[in-house]
């Protein structure tokens, strides 16, 4: 269970109680190896989050499925993690005839269409029971969710999550259960995240879900995507129709809702940390496989953000470790830390892969690849934070010469996912995708 109330009054004072990561999708299962736990426990995070993805899987092959899960649930707990498993809402569960384990994606359903939704709910109390020793189960109603003919509406929404919230309690009544806010507004019309509406919606009915009578409470928490606060795709809309985002949540609601006793209250900012909004930042990580980016500035402006908010922790995405290990490092120190700069930070990581004669080096390269970042191009111009002052003006080239004089440590002084030279190499990469121009954009 998770110990909320007791180390509360620590956490305005300066780190969050909840440090998380969701590291592991429905495509991504959870790491076995137990390095992977190490480095991010030398992060500072504490919490991380499993995504149940038995619906890819034959139901003749879910007891192979389940055995994987729950030992890396095992793994995560014997390495000092709390976990968490997110629940998907609108999946159908795939029956074959593939027999590859986690294969396939069968596809979405409507909630509306009774049959489908008992179908679902048997599925969801079979793997809350097989889970059982996770220490939270997270619902997310949206993504996929709702009707995609948009004939879903809020109660129907309500009325699912009330569903799973009774499973976990019958199935798992140690675990805490979360309602992550995440594309609620699907079940509204279904309207695209491509237009302003998604975003007016998402607040909307964010609202009304955190008011919905006897869902939220005591163990009974909430996890909000703070999309307004940073996502460059909600932000372009609104800065598109020349509006001002409505903050959500207010530090008011959280109050409130503590007040109600409800809790944890999470922030879920699942962009940020790899810049993987494939369906808007161009070039991303689901294109590329994987490009170190380096983004301290806007993580600490999002941290700071939570904090003020009176959020009782984060979660950050961690899918694509190795190539932006720095970010994630980042977001679990700077949520451990308010005095932590970016700077510090940076200079900090390039100790950890540069010999003491070529970390400042490094520092000088990391700073130049974060001033080029492809999720600071994503944003509107006004949502941009200021660049990182440097000695001179420096070019891609010069920058690529100066990152052939950075030697690697031999010896770092975390347990880093990769070699200091393999991260380097990355880097690397990275500096000649922006000689080339490729330094980011959107899909409109």
């Amino acid at each position: 269970m998770f110990e909320w109330e007791a180390s509360r009054s620590a956490e305005h004072a300066g780190g969050f109680e909840t440090v998380g990561l969701y590291a592991s999708l429905p495509t991504d299962p959870p790491p076995k190896d137990a390095r992977v736990y190490d480095f991010f426990k030398a992060c500072g995070y504490n919490y991380l989050e499993f995504c149940e993805a038995g619906f890819r899987s034959r139901p003749d092959l879910l007891p192979e499925y389940y055995k994987d899960m729950s030992s890396a649930i095992r793994l995560a707990h014997d390495k000092g993690f709390r976990v968490g498993i997110v629940l998907l809402a609108g999946m159908e569960q795939w029956t074959g005839p593939d027999s590859t384990l986690g294969a396939h994606f069968p596809g979405v359903f409507s909630p509306r269409d009774k049959t489908k939704l008992i179908e679902r709910f048997a599925h969801l109390r079979h793997a809350v029971s097989q889970l059982r020793d996770a220490d939270v189960f997270v619902f997310l109603p949206g993504d996929p969710g709702g009707d995609p003919e948009g004939h879903s509406t809020l109660e129907d929404c309500m009325s699912f999550c009330r569903q799973v919230q009774e499973i976990v309690k019958q199935q798992a009544p140690a675990a805490t259960f979360i309602l992550n806010l995440w594309a609620i507004a699907q079940w509204e019309g279904f309207p695209s995240p491509s237009s302003l509406r998604f975003w007016e919606q998402e607040i909307k009915l964010s609202r009304a879900g955190v008011a919905a009578p006897g869902l939220l409470g005591p163990s009974r928490g909430v996890a909000f995507p703070l999309h307004n606060y940073y996502r460059s795709l909600a932000l372009s809309r609104y800065s598109r129709a020349g509006l001002t985002p409505e903050p959500y949540p207010t530090a008011q609601e959280i109050e409130t809702l503590r007040k109600r006793a409800v809790g944890p209250l999470l922030g879920w900012p699942y962009f940020l940390v790899d810049e993987a909004d494939d369906g808007f930042v161009k070039p991303n990580n689901h294109e590329s496989g994987g490009q170190s980016s380096c983004e301290t500035r806007y993580i600490r402006a999002l941290v700071d953000r939570g904090r003020r908010l009176g959020l009782d922790g984060l979660v950050a995405n961690a899918i694509f470790r190795e190539a932006e290990s720095l970010n994630i490092y980042a977001f679990g120190q700077m949520c451990r830390s308010a005095e932590l700069t970016p700077e510090r930070l940076i200079d900090q990581y390039a100790g950890f892969v540069a010999d003491e004669k070529t970390r400042g080096v490094l520092g000088r390269v990391l700073r130049y690849i974060e001033n080029h970042s492809n999720w600071q191009n994503s944003l509107p111009v006004e949502y941009r934070l200021k660049d990182f002052d440097l000695p001179h003006a420096l070019s891609a080239p010069v920058v690529l010469d100066l990152l052939a004089r950075v030697k690697p440590r031999v010896q770092p002084t975390i347990p880093l996912l990769e070699p200091p030279s393999v991260y380097l190499g990355r880097l690397k990469r990275r500096l000649e995708a922006i000689a080339a121009g490729h330094i980011g954009g959107t899909s409109g």
